[in-house]
């Protein structure tokens, strides 16, 4: 009986024990499960902050679809290009954040202080010799009074070049047989007080392609009989200072304004496969160091950041003396057939550019990541 007792309480013991293990278990099991929900959570909360640079921009409906590409379609150093995606390197010290998209802001005339009215003639066959065609006005409206004023004369036509909070940049075409005592050229007319300034005139320099921020004036002094070698040169509304930047710019067959940009104090410019900063206080030039330079344009500068096309987008800290690579496909749009519609242009750390899918046009914007 004992024995059978013993055997009986032997078992149950056994069966105890057993019991104890499968809690043990049990309990080890709801810690992996419990410790499995929290890694979850943790990386759950932790997503947003690794995935915020690449936040997915929606696809638009409608759309051509690429097949992949199966080789680059440029190979730039270290970097395969295909089509117009390119994928930043690793090291680079710069990088492009989040592209999002942005609705451009249209300013509302009846907001500003002055606005721009001009009066194109309609084109008319010449039918008898030195038959003089009516001229392009050009006229400059001020909202507070209505007043309005004429730039320019019969003797030739007016053409808009830039229009600031302080000036109206704008040239003048003489139309060599019409009287007249102004020459053509580039001037500007002052908002406030209506005063004019004479930037640059014939025969003297050829001026064309103007830029302008702040208080200067960046302009091609084309080549003519007068002046065979073309130049970059800059004049300050202010002083009346012109002196020459560059005696080499490029002639691509595009606009020379392509190959320079300015903001505040600083001009950047192109020469043959080299890309410059000139400070125009300092009056001292500094040439990048940017390797695999073929044919760059379309350039953009603001603050320390310079931007510009060759081969795919590129971008330049001056702060750090860093190349960056511009991507400017966003995420899901890899193999959507798109065209680029506007040049990508830098303003406060920000980058600006548009492309077309299927003749719309969607506008873009990212903005610049220092590395710390």
């Amino acid at each position: 009986m004992w024995n059978v007792y013993g055997l009986a309480r032997g078992g149950q013991g056994q069966s105890n024990c057993m019991e104890v293990d499968m809690k043990i278990q049990y309990n080890f099991m709801l810690g992996l499960c419990l410790l499995s929900l929290i890694i979850g959570l943790s990386s759950c909360a932790t997503a947003p902050s690794i995935a915020q640079d690449y936040h997915v921009v929606p696809t638009p409906v409608n759309v051509s679809y690429i097949p992949p590409c199966n080789k680059p379609t440029w190979v730039v150093g270290e970097q395969e290009v295909c089509g117009f995606l390119v994928t930043p390197l690793p090291s680079e010290a710069v990088r492009v954040g989040s592209i999002t998209v942005f609705s451009p802001t249209i300013t509302n005339q009846l907001q500003l202080s002055y606005t721009m009215r001009e009066d194109v003639p309609p084109w008319q066959p010449v039918t008898r010799t030195k038959q003089i065609m009516p001229a392009r006005k050009l006229f400059i409206q001020d909202i507070r009074s209505g007043q309005e004023i004429r730039l320019g004369d019969e003797a030739g036509d007016a053409f808009l070049e830039i229009k600031t909070s302080q000036y109206v940049i704008w040239r003048y075409q003489w139309n060599g047989q019409s009287e007249t005592t102004r020459k053509t050229g580039l001037y500007a007319h002052i908002l406030e007080t209506g005063e004019e300034i004479s930037i640059a005139q014939a025969p003297d320099l050829a001026p064309w392609y103007p830029e302008s921020d702040a208080n200067w004036v960046i302009y091609t002094n084309a080549r003519t009989a007068n002046n065979p070698q073309a130049s970059l040169r800059a004049y300050n509304l202010s002083t009346g200072e012109d002196f020459v930047l560059s005696e080499t710019i490029p002639d691509y067959g595009r606009p020379a304004s392509d190959y320079y940009a300015v903001s505040g104090n600083k001009v950047t410019y192109i020469t043959p496969w080299k890309i410059h900063v000139y400070d125009l206080l300092e009056r001292t030039v500094h040439t990048l160091a940017v390797p695999h330079i073929t044919s760059p344009v379309n350039l953009s500068i603001s603050g320390d950041i310079i931007v510009w096309w060759d081969k795919f987008w590129h971008g330049y800290d001056l702060q750090q003396d860093a190349l960056f690579t511009i991507p400017t496909i966003p995420l899901g749009w890899e193999n959507i057939s798109v065209q680029p519609a506007r040049p990508v242009t830098i303003k406060d750390d920000h980058l600006y550019w548009s492309l077309k899918v299927n003749e719309e046009i969607y506008h873009f914007t990212a903005p610049i990541i220092r590395n710390q």
